[in-house]
């Protein structure tokens, strides 16, 4: 197998992994041959062209447009989806919109990418697709289906109580921004709890077990954190009540802002990168290093970092492509192990020492 797999300290993990991970275990394989393979090869078919823009102008072009366009355009097919009646309970929607974005991530990241170290990752592709779709069936449901309904069952029940908090006399546009700021300031803190309790560390882990940074594993998370986030960000907005259509429309930016969080792009994001948590600020976040990597929590706004001192980034500094777990070098990789792991206790999860003071542009 090319992934690790589990420790066999343990007699119950190991029977996990023998009777229920290898079909698993299989799938990977199959999807390495059938999935990964091709989609390098013909990826591999842009390297001779990357290679050439490489200091032209059209390259430093697009590195300076390429998000702020995006995010425009993001914002416009949101609200036009919403006119012809896309909606947030829409599985397939909900399914559709981020393979979209990976049809122009994926081409872009071999053409203009951060680190070539990251082009290829073995078959944990594969492993981020099969963690896409059991998010979709029951994790991604419960992201974003359970906390829609949860949100639409609580809105019901106060309506009666009094008018909604939310301002909708404002623009559409500063509507969904505003949404997206609010749900980001309850994200910051559950991120921020993830990662300096050694319990929630443990579940958490799972995305941080990541070698490489690239569009498709931002969505890399152990089903129990997909579901407390769920939960979690439900009921702030039962008692705000912004319409299903800014909902939608917020879902829209939320993933092309999450493309490149998690992107090998190659970017020039200057001032953006001191408002969205996007570029080297979440690269440092994945940093082994603790001490270092316990930083940049907001999901989509680095604003909350920044107001309460965890907003790291030095100017001038190009972050590193080494990234992982700096405590547990040998995390399980493959998907049934990945399920498991936060439950073993012969798997080390440091949380580090917390810095309340972190480096702002030094």
């Amino acid at each position: 197998m090319r992934n690790q797999t589990l420790p066999h300290e343990e007699a119950s993990a190991s029977f996990i992994e023998r009777w229920m991970g290898a079909p698993l275990n299989l799938i990977e394989e199959l999807g390495h041959y059938l999935l990964v393979m091709p989609l390098n090869a013909a990826l591999r078919q842009l390297d001779r062209l990357s290679y050439k823009l490489e200091g032209t102008l059209l390259r430093e072009v697009i590195s300076h447009t390429l998000f702020p366009v995006t995010l425009i355009v993001s914002m416009w097919l949101g609200f036009k989806a919403t006119e012809q009646g896309a909606s947030i309970t829409s599985i397939g929607t909900l399914a559709l919109i981020p393979v979209v974005y990976g049809l122009f991530a994926a081409p872009l990241e071999r053409l203009m990418p951060f680190s070539r170290n990251w082009l290829e990752g073995g078959n944990d592709m594969t492993v981020d697709v099969m963690m896409f779709i059991s998010n979709a069936f029951w994790n991604g449901f419960a992201k974003y289906l359970i906390q829609v309904l949860f949100l639409v069952s609580l809105v019901e029940f106060l309506e009666p109580y009094g008018h909604s908090l939310w301002p909708d006399e404002l623009p559409g546009a500063v509507q969904v921004m505003l949404f997206i700021l609010i749900k980001d300031f309850f994200r910051y803190w559950l991120h921020r709890a993830l990662h300096e309790n050694a319990f929630l560390w443990r579940f958490h882990a799972t995305h941080h077990s990541v070698k490489r940074l690239y569009w498709l594993n931002g969505i890399r998370s152990h089903p129990v954190e997909v579901i407390v986030q769920a939960i979690l960000f439900a009921a702030p907005f039962a008692l705000l009540q912004p319409s299903a259509e800014i909902v939608m429309v917020a879902v829209f930016m939320q993933l092309s802002i999450g493309i490149f969080q998690h992107s090998n792009i190659d970017l020039k994001l200057g001032f953006w990168e001191y408002i969205f948590s996007i570029g080297d600020n979440h690269r440092y976040h994945h940093y082994p290093n603790k001490a270092i990597g316990d930083c940049n929590y907001g999901g989509e706004f680095i604003v909350w970092d920044i107001l309460f001192g965890t907003f790291h980034k030095v100017k001038g500094e190009r972050p590193s492509d080494d990234i992982g777990i700096g405590g547990s070098p040998d995390y399980p990789m493959t998907m049934m192990g990945q399920l498991i792991a936060p439950f073993l206790k012969n798997q080390r999860f440091d949380v580090g020492t917390h810095k309340a003071n972190r480096a702002t542009d030094h």
